[in-house]
C-alpha cells in the first residue's frame, strides 16, 4: 500500500509539472576534454574559464568522457554551455548527444546552432536500455578568442517512459510533423513515420517546447534536405542581423544593392544577402533595388553586369520585384510543388492578382530594359534567393552567366515563424524557369571561369566584360 501511494504521488507530481512546464533537475558529474583545437588533435582537460585559440576556417572539438548511464537511463539529459567571445559575428556550434546499449547506438540527437555568446542549452532523452552516454560539441568558424566560461550536464529528477512529455511539448511536435505532412516537397510517408517515431522518443521528458530544439534540429538533419532546418528564435534574430534584416523601425538599414558605372553605358550591380521581415521592410527593399537600377539607366547604362557571387539568401519576393525593369512585367519563373502545381512569380507586376503583396503601381518609375544585355556572375556562394533571381533570368534573351556552379538551394522555403519565434523552415517547391523547365539542384554557368584566389584581377568579371563588348 505504501509503495502504491508513493507511485501515485509521483504520478501526480509529474502530471502537475508537465502541465505547468516546470523542470526539476540534478547535476551530473562529468569531465570535459578538448579533443581537437584548430584542427589539431589533443586530449586536454577543460578547466573553468578555459580559452580556445583563434582558428578561422577550422574547428575545435570538446567531448565529455563516456558516462555510465546508471543515473541517466529513462531521464532527460541537459547540456548547459556558457560560452563568451567578442566580435559581431555568430559562431556555429554542433551538439551531439548519443546513448549506447552494448556498444550499439540506442539514440542519437544532433543539431547545428548559430550562437553569439551566452548560455546555450540542448537536451535529449536517454532511453531506459542505455548503458553509456557521450556528449560532443564542435565549434565551427571560431571567433578571435572563445572563452568557455562553464560547461555542465544535468538530468531530470524524474524517470520518464518513452513518449511521455508535457501536453504543450506533444502539441508542438505534432505541429512540426503536420507541417511536414502537408507541405514538404520531398514527402515520403514511410520516412516521416520513422522520423516521427524517433522524434517522439528523443522528446520524452520534455517539459516545454523549449526542450525540443535539438530534437527538431535532428529531424531537419535527417530529412537530408540541405534547404530545410529548424531555427530557434535567437537564431532567426542572428540571421536577420547577419543578412542586414530590414525592420520597419530601421530605415537606415544597409543597402542590399551597390551599383556603379564601369563605362558610360555599362553598369556593375553587386547584390548582398538581405532578409526583410515586415511588409514595410519588403517594400523598401524592392524599391531600393529598382531605384538603383533606374538611377544607373538615367546615367546611361544599357549593358549590365549583375554580381550574385555573394548573394546567398534572404527575401526572394522584393529581389525579384526590384529587377522587373530588366525582364518586364511578364511571367519569368515559377515554383512547382510536390503535386506538380505551378505558382507564378508575379512579384512586382503592378495590379497583378497573383502578387499578393503588391510592390509597385503603374505610377512608379520603370524603364524598358528587357532587350538590354545582362551578364550574371555566379559561384558556389550564390544560393537560395540568389539562385531565385538567377532563375528569373534563365532563358532571357541577351543574357549569359559566368563563373562556377551555384550552391544548389533551388527550392522555395516555407519558413513563417511560429508564435514563439521559432521556425521549421522546409522546402515546399522547386524553381522553374520562364519556359517551365524545373531547375534541378545546382545551376551551371554558360561560361565556366576558373578563378584562382591568387589572381590579381577578377577573371569572372573580365570574362563578362569581354562578352558584353561583343554585343
Amino acid at each position: 500500500m505504501k509503495l502504491l501511494m508513493t507511485f501515485l504521488m509521483a504520478m501526480l507530481w509529474w502530471t502537475a509539472a508537465a502541465a505547468n512546464g516546470t523542470r526539476a533537475v540534478q547535476p551530473v558529474a562529468a569531465t570535459f576534454r578538448v579533443t581537437n583545437e584548430c584542427g589539431i588533435a589533443q586530449d586536454v582537460k577543460l578547466s573553468a574559464d578555459a580559452t580556445l585559440s583563434n582558428c578561422h576556417g577550422k574547428v575545435s572539438e570538446i567531448a565529455a568522457a563516456i558516462l555510465p548511464a546508471t543515473e541517466l537511463a529513462g531521464r532527460r539529459l541537459y547540456l548547459n554551455a556558457d560560452l563568451r567571445f567578442s566580435g559581431p559575428d555568430a559562431i556555429g556550434l554542433s551538439v551531439l548527444i548519443t546513448a549506447y546499449h552494448s556498444d550499439q547506438v540506442a539514440s542519437h540527437s544532433g543539431g547545428y546552432y548559430l550562437f553569439r555568446g551566452g548560455v546555450l542549452q540542448a537536451s535529449a532523452y536517454i532511453p531506459p536500455e542505455a548503458d553509456k552516454v557521450s556528449v560532443f560539441i564542435q565549434v565551427n568558424n571560431g571567433p578571435t578568442q572563445l572563452n568557455v566560461h562553464s560547461l555542465s550536464l544535468s538530468r531530470s529528477s524524474s524517470v520518464y517512459a518513452p513518449g511521455q512529455m508535457s501536453v504543450d511539448s506533444e502539441a508542438y511536435l505534432e505541429q512540426a510533423f503536420d507541417k511536414l505532412t502537408k507541405y514538404y516537397l520531398y514527402y515520403d510517408a514511410a520516412q516521416l513515420r520513422a522520423l516521427r517515431h524517433s522524434a517522439v522518443i528523443n522528446a520524452s521528458g520534455a517539459m516545454s517546447p523549449a526542450d525540443l530544439s535539438l530534437t527538431l534540429k535532428d529531424v531537419a538533419r535527417l530529412l537530408g534536405d540541405q534547404h530545410s532546418r529548424f531555427l530557434t528564435a535567437e537564431e532567426i534574430l542572428i540571421l536577420g542581423a547577419s543578412k542586414g534584416r530590414a525592420l520597419a523601425s530601421s530605415p537606415s538599414d544597409d543597402l542590399p544593392i551597390h551599383a556603379t558605372l564601369l563605362a558610360p553605358d555599362l553598369a556593375y550591380v553587386k547584390l548582398v544577402s538581405k532578409a526583410a521581415v515586415t511588409r514595410e521592410a519588403r517594400q523598401r527593399y524592392a524599391h531600393r533595388v529598382r531605384d538603383a537600377l533606374h538611377d544607373m539607366h538615367k546615367r546611361g547604362a544599357r549593358r549590365w553586369i549583375i554580381d550574385l557571387r555573394e548573394q546567398s539568401g534572404g527575401s526572394t519576393g522584393p529581389l525579384i520585384a526590384g529587377f522587373r525593369p530588366l525582364y518586364g512585367n511578364i511571367d519569368i519563373a515559377y515554383t512547382v510543388d510536390r503535386n506538380g502545381r505551378r505558382s507564378r512569380w508575379a512579384f512586382g507586376i503592378p495590379s497583378d492578382s497573383d502578387d499578393h503583396e503588391p510592390y509597385f503601381t503603374a505610377a512608379d518609375p520603370m524603364f524598358a530594359g528587357e532587350r538590354e544585355p545582362v551578364a550574371l556572375l555566379i559561384g558556389n556562394r550564390t544560393a537560395s534567393a540568389g539562385e531565385a533571381l538567377l532563375t528569373a533570368f534563365l532563358q532571357r534573351p541577351y543574357s549569359a552567366t559566368f563563373g562556377a556552379a551555384t550552391a544548389g538551394l533551388t527550392t522555395s522555403v516555407f519558413d513563417k515563424p511560429w508564435p514563439d519565434g521559432t521556425s521549421l523552415a522546409i522546402s515546399t517547391g522547386r524553381y522553374a524557369d520562364r519556359n517551365g523547365q524545373v531547375v534541378q539542384g545546382k545551376i551551371a554557368p554558360d561560361h565556366a571561369v576558373d578563378a584562382q584566389p591568387e589572381d590579381h584581377s577578377d577573371a569572372v568579371l573580365d570574362a563578362a566584360r569581354r562578352w558584353l563588348s561583343q554585343l
